[in-house]
Parts: structure tokens; sequence; C-alpha cells
């Protein structure tokens, strides 16, 4: 009986070191974002001298309510109920966004990394060097889901298929990488033109 219980006992640590032995170690990041680099003419990396906001269309506006009340103030999505306008809240904004913030006036930006649409195969991202000075980024790509494991799941991959922009500040575009992975590399160029 002795020897039965210690069989058991070794078959059940046994199986929780092999339980162990498959556990992965995922990805610290599961988004693939697009890196571009900032380059000059000749092909070699610059800063921008002007700060860099991006932005990105939202494909559903969002409309935020922010209500005030007599010690706090509340943040929704949704219009307040009647339960809370009895609590003596009122609204005291109500903001629609139309578009999504990815990078807030950077000062001496050599590239960017943007994330990619999982359902859309071109995004459209907005550039403003300024409040008057803006060029308009368009990627077309291939959304291609990648399964990692059964512990770590699946992320999506992207396969470049086109770049174009405007040419206010912008010259041309290069690809340079097709394949947007949750690897950092740099998939396109942007060459800005020092004559402008």
């Amino acid at each position: 009986m002795k020897k039965m219980w210690l069989l058991i006992g070794v078959c059940w640590m046994a199986g929780w070191f092999l339980q162990a032995c498959e556990e992965e170690d995922c990805a610290l990041t599961t988004v693939a974002y697009g890196s571009f680099m900032f380059v000059d003419e000749a092909g070699k990396q610059v800063a921008l001298a002007d700060t860099l906001s991006v932005t990105a269309p939202l494909y559903t506006s969002d409309t935020l309510y922010v209500y005030e009340g007599a010690y706090d103030t509340l943040t929704s999505l949704f219009p307040i109920d009647t339960l809370t306008a009895d609590k003596g809240y009122h609204l005291v904004l109500q903001v629609t966004r139309e578009e999504e913030l990815i990078l807030n006036r950077k000062t001496g930006a050599t590239g960017l990394e943007v994330p990619f649409s999982y359902t859309a195969t071109t995004d459209t991202f907005f550039l403003r060097y300024s409040a008057q000075m803006r060029d308009t980024l368009w990627v077309t790509h291939e959304n291609l889901p990648y399964f990692t494991s059964m512990d770590c799941g699946t992320v999506m991959h992207y396969k470049l298929t086109d770049v174009k922009s405007t040419r206010h500040l912008i010259d041309s575009l290069e690809i340079v990488n097709k394949d947007v992975t949750n690897n950092l590399k740099t998939n396109v160029k942007i060459y800005f033109s020092v004559a402008r």
C-alpha cells in the first residue's frame, strides 16, 4: 500500500513538472506596428525640426459625455440616465471624436510606429507638423492572422502592398520591408525634401 501511494506521488510530481515544461514565454507585445523612418534626399535618417502629431480617422465616431456633480465628475461614453441626474449631476461637456490620437507633438522625431487595422486593408494617417502644415499617408496592406500557440493566442501580421501620401513636406516613399510583424523593423522610408 505504501508503494502504491509513493508511485501515485511520483506520477503526480512528474505530471506537474512536465506541465511546467509546456508553458511558453509569449511575446511582450502582440501588436504589430508599422515602422516608418524619416530620411533626407540622400537616404540619411533625419530629425524633424517642427513638432509632429499623428492621428487616424475613427471608423465610427465616439461621443464623450462629461457630467459634473457636487463632489465629483463623471465621464461616460453613454448619455446620463435619470437616476444619475436625480443625484445632482449635469452635463458640462459633450465631444464627438472623429480621429484617434497616435502621437502628440513629438519634437525631433526621426520616425514613427503606427498600428494597423485588423479588419480594413487601407489605413489613413494624418501627419501634422504645425497648425498650417499637414500630410496624409495611406498604407494598403494584407491582414495575415498568425497563430502563435495555444498559450499565446493569435497575433495579426501584415504585408504592405502600397503606400501613398500627399506631397506637402513628404517628397517620396519607399517600402523597404513589406512584412510587418511584432519584431520592430523599418518598413517604410519617408523621404523629406530639405529644399521645401
